[in-house]
């Protein structure tokens, strides 16, 4: 018997009992990751993924009123086809009046999100169904729908599928959050060591509350906040970079997480494009974590079209089954690869992409590699077991990027004209872009990161070793660099960083909720399709003092307030709120507080019984969504940097002057 096979049979899969195994650990023959469908013992666990395998609250589509619905079934299912009805129904806001699709056609197919693995099964049966023009008085509007399908004998639904626009935005407003972790109890050991440093009880107090939470609709209020404050810009988009769970303590425990981190996903107020991370992907206890992203959000790699805009998942934690394995807090590698397989199907989509296009996942390929990296040289990946006995790097080799095809990514992404790559893994803020250079490899000009030394602003040249050949194979021995070179000044790296003209931005985004070394928080932007390249000074958090961004930060030396000029810093959470000070039947009124040292543009969404008309103070009203004897009304604001509006809306006996609605 070989070590592998060893492993297989025992291993880590010896922690865990029969009560917490599904069908992920019952056949590693095809890298393990069919559908588990046990329970932790706690909660019942219940794939999200059934019927329906396209669009998904994961993986959402983004419509034109007016437009064909593409609907991917799944192709094994028993449907009879002429029974096949669908509808759309408001994913928020008191009206829930669904709204009928007609159906247009049904045909075999090949899915458009699942085929970028070589084990998926992409076929499918694709249902087409025509999207009606908006009619607010019968309740469709624009917004965010749950897709319900139905036949004879069955149906099936998908929560916050479908965003339905009257047009496809040309300067889209982005958010991206980054690992919420759902189950990390790492945050209250940084609240244990701020009360030890401040004599106080009050830091541990405070980050216990937005972490555990008391009941379990207030457990992870700090990531339910920071999703709060998303909502509150009113995104058309947003970007989930991976580590939505946790996966690393008690065994079993993998199940609860995952339908933790649905129910927190789904308070998303917009499309929302999710991909895996590390924590989500670790095998423990038999239970593969990767089976439980792919049925509750969906592929972790994909692509997919919103008007000009080409929106890539890449899965960087793309590793076999046993080099996923892991025990407890033990875990064989989290660090960031990406496979030929995968990268095949990189290449052939990027190169057929048109419009703008924008990549995102869990870590990040520009990061500077291990100057030895004998973690990848001497495991190889290999389960945590082995690496134990070995004595390898596991924690000195940081696990930033600690697999494959780092280079060649870099290099795919630079050619291809990726304007954007948005990660996270690090829990910090960092931006980087890739300097091409047409005679050899691509240098990185950089904020400081991950294996940086404490200066603002690093530059990294990069080229082959002494000896070595380009390829083409991007094998990691191949490459040779030197940081920090005195030839290169922090003003160049500045001007690198906002030359549009270069290569590939890369964007790492601090976290919502985990352990950190900055602040917890989230990112918003804004992409102009119409323009090549991406200026990162658009959209960083302008700290308005070193005073204000060193009380935010535990490790402050790295970060000072001057890199608001290259975009570096995420928005911190807890300084946005939106609060409903009175509310009735027909009159609400509403205080949104920006404490930001930015001015904040967003809506919000306000039910009230129906009536003839609304007076509307503070805010305009984008739509109102009217049936089931109620309405709903969209209302847009803007608010200054650090102060307060009082919005209030009400209903009257008729449709009230222009003036008054302002």
């Amino acid at each position: 018997m070989d070590r592998r096979e060893f492993l297989a049979r025992t291993g880590t899969a010896a922690v865990g009992t029969a009560a917490f195994v599904g069908e992920a650990a019952a056949d590693h023959s095809q890298d393990g990751e069919e559908n588990p469908t046990g329970g932790d013992g706690t909660r019942p666990y219940q794939p999200k993924i059934r019927t329906i395998r396209s669009p998904l609250a994961g993986v959402p589509t983004i419509e034109v009123a007016g437009d064909v619905l593409r609907v991917e079934l799944d192709a094994d299912a028993t449907i009879d086809t002429a029974t096949l009805s669908g509808s759309l129904v408001p994913s928020f806001g008191g009206v829930e009046t669904p709204t009928d699709l007609k159906l247009r056609d049904v045909s075999d197919g090949t899915s458009a999100i699942w085929n970028a693995d070589e084990d998926e099964d992409a076929d499918v049966t694709v249902a087409r169904f025509q999207i009606p023009e908006f009619t607010p008085q019968r309740g469709f509007t624009e917004g965010l729908y749950d897709l319900h399908i139905s036949w004879a004998g069955g149906d099936d639904h998908q929560p916050r599928a479908v965003s339905v626009r009257e047009s496809i935005p040309d300067r889209p407003k982005v958010a991206v959050i980054a690992d919420p972790q759902i189950g990390d109890p790492r945050a209250l050991g940084t609240g244990a060591r701020e009360s030890f440093d401040e004599r106080s009880a009050d830091p541990f107090v405070t980050r216990t509350r937005r972490t555990t939470g008391g009941r379990p609709s207030d457990r992870w209020e700090a990531t339910r906040r920071a999703i709060a404050e998303v909502n509150a810009i009113d995104p058309d988009l947003v970007v989930v970079v991976g580590d939505l769970t946790f996966g690393q303590d008690a065994p079993g425990k993998y199940y609860a997480e995952y339908e933790d981190a649905w129910d927190i996903v789904n308070e998303i107020r917009a499309p929302s494009y999710c991909t895996v991370g590390n924590h989500d992907g670790y095998v423990q206890s038999g239970v593969d974590g990767k089976a439980l992203y792919r049925e509750t959000f969906g592929p972790p790699s994909y692509s997919v079209e919103i008007g000009d805009l080409h929106l890539v998942s890449v899965d960087t934690y793309d590793w076999s089954y046993l080099d996923r394995t892991g025990a407890s807090a033990a875990v064989s590698t989290f660090g960031g690869q990406v496979r030929d397989a995968q990268f095949d199907w990189l290449d052939s989509d990027l190169r057929d992409a048109d419009g703008t296009v924008l990549a995102f996942g869990h870590h990040n390929p520009s990061w500077q590699p291990d100057p030895e990296n004998r973690f990848r040289e001497e495991t190889q990946g290999a389960p945590v077991a082995e690496q134990t006995a070995r004595g390898s790097r596991f924690p000195e080799s940081g696990q930033l990027w600690t697999g494959e095809n780092q280079f060649r990514l870099r290099q795919l992404f630079d050619e291809t004209g990726v304007e954007a790559f948005f990660s996270g893994h690090s829990h910090r803020d960092r931006i980087a872009r890739s300097v091409p250079d047409p005679a050899g490899v691509a240098d990185i000009a950089e904020t400081h990161g991950p294996r940086s030394s404490p200066a603002a602003y690093h530059y990294i040249e990069y080229g082959l070793r002494e000896g070595e050949t380009d390829d083409g194979d991007g094998e990691y021995g191949e490459y040779a660099w030197e940081v920090d070179p005195e030839s290169r000044s922090a003003a160049e790296v500045v001007d690198r960083l906002r030359d549009t003209s270069l290569g590939t931005l890369y964007v790492n985004c601090t976290t919502t909720a985990s352990s950190t070394g900055q602040y917890w928080g989230w990112r918003p932007l804004t992409v102009d399709l119409s323009n090549a390249g991406v200026d990162p000074a658009t959209f960083g958090y302008p700290w308005e003092s070193e005073a204000s961004l060193d009380e935010r930060t535990i490790n402050e030396e790295a970060w000072t307030a001057t890199h608001t000029d290259v975009g570096l810093y995420s928005h911190p959470s807890y300084l946005l709120s939106v609060d409903r000070v009175e509310e009735t039947d027909d009159r609400a009124v509403v205080r949104v507080n920006n404490d930001l040292a930015t001015s904040v543009e967003g809506s919000l969404l306000q039910t009230l019984d129906d009536c003839a008309g609304v007076r509307v103070e503070n805010a305009t009203v984008e739509w109102r969504r009217r049936g089931d004897g109620e309405q709903v009304l969209k209302l847009a604001y803007d608010v200054a940097e650090e102060s307060e509006l009082e919005i209030t809306v009400e209903c009257v006996s008729q449709e009230p002057n222009d003036d008054l609605q302002s």
